[in-house]
């Protein structure tokens, strides 16, 4: 009994070694990325917090020089604007269809540049550079290529009946509905290299089974490439409607959310009371509601397609 209570006592001391040891290792792992969570903090949370702040207090730069506190009177304010709620509707078509013809073309990219060729290398690299270009370089030259007089696109549409002696982007009719497809032309790239890293960690042992048991190329799509690359789709479609619904920079630099405030989308309209009319706390206001907005839309989103998963 004395030798199995020595023993027992042992094997408690080293577990009790082990675990101050794996103690000490989480502390410090904290302590080093201790410095990495203040500046993050610093350069994140602060102004998040600070953005917050500015939405309950009263600030236009040119009657006062400080932020009055004055409760939820800018969220009443919202509330009853018009110009949010149709920005707002115009930002949801904005953002819905953007994401969706980026998940439609990206899919038939990737299902390209999956087969194994020689070419399909060298283009998906190249496939990356829309993605990669500065907004304002994207914006200007489809605005050259759209335009009435001397682009060259809105020639070939014109010659094919499908656009006037007006530019597309002239038209509050049909400029929002062209820059959703610049916006998803953009951000393809990033959809397509996604699904092709998913579709080729699919193992091949799969199809060869499916051939074997006689399915066709649609059945091998659908019964297992599309399930096994749904968790990808899902999470980028989510990642791209994020940037979506918070861009501006490319309605911005084609028209200012012209023409007839068409394309006004809900952060033009943000940037416009932040940096024309200097009305900080009114802007501060619509980032908050967008973000709560942003949050409440995520948190549905992954748990409906949990719960399909489930």
């Amino acid at each position: 009994m004395a030798w199995n209570q020595k023993i027992s006592h042992r094997l408690s001391a080293a577990s009790q070694r082990r675990a101050n040891f794996a103690a000490q290792r989480r502390r410090a792992a904290y302590l080093f990325i201790l410095p990495a969570l203040i500046v993050l903090g610093l350069i994140g949370l602060y102004p998040l917090l600070y953005q917050v702040y500015l939405s309950f207090t009263d600030w236009y730069l040119l009657t006062s020089p400080e932020p009055i506190f004055h409760g939820l009177r800018g969220f009443e304010r919202l509330v009853t604007d018009p110009v949010v709620w149709a920005s707002l509707g115009r930002t949801v078509y904005w953002t819905v269809g953007t994401v969706v013809l980026e998940l439609a073309m990206g899919m038939g990219i990737a299902l390209l540049l999956n087969r194994r060729t020689v070419i399909n290398g060298v283009l998906s690299a190249l496939i990356l550079l829309p993605w990669v270009a500065p907004s304002i370089v994207v914006a200007l030259t489809w605005r050259w290529l759209l335009d009435s007089e001397y682009g060259t696109l809105h020639y070939i549409l014109q010659s094919l009946d499908l656009a006037g002696r007006r530019s597309l982007l002239g038209s509050p009719a049909t400029a929002l509905a062209v820059l959703t497809f610049v916006s998803a032309w953009k951000g393809t790239p990033f959809m397509v290299i996604a699904l092709l890293a998913a579709m080729k960690s699919i193992p091949h042992e799969l199809y060869e089974a499916a051939s074997v048991d006689g399915a066709s190329a649609l059945q091998k799509f659908w019964y297992i490439m599309l399930p096994l690359i749904r968790r990808t789709a899902v999470a980028m479609s989510l990642v791209l409607g994020i940037l979506a619904f918070y861009s501006f920079d490319i309605v911005w630099a084609v028209g200012k959310g012209g023409p007839a405030d068409s394309t006004t989308l809900i952060g033009v309209y943000l940037f416009r009371n932040f940096f024309e009319r200097k009305e900080i706390s009114y802007a501060a206001t619509i980032a908050v509601s967008m973000l709560v907005l942003l949050l409440i839309f995520s948190a549905i989103y992954v748990w409906v397609f949990r719960q399909r998963d489930s």
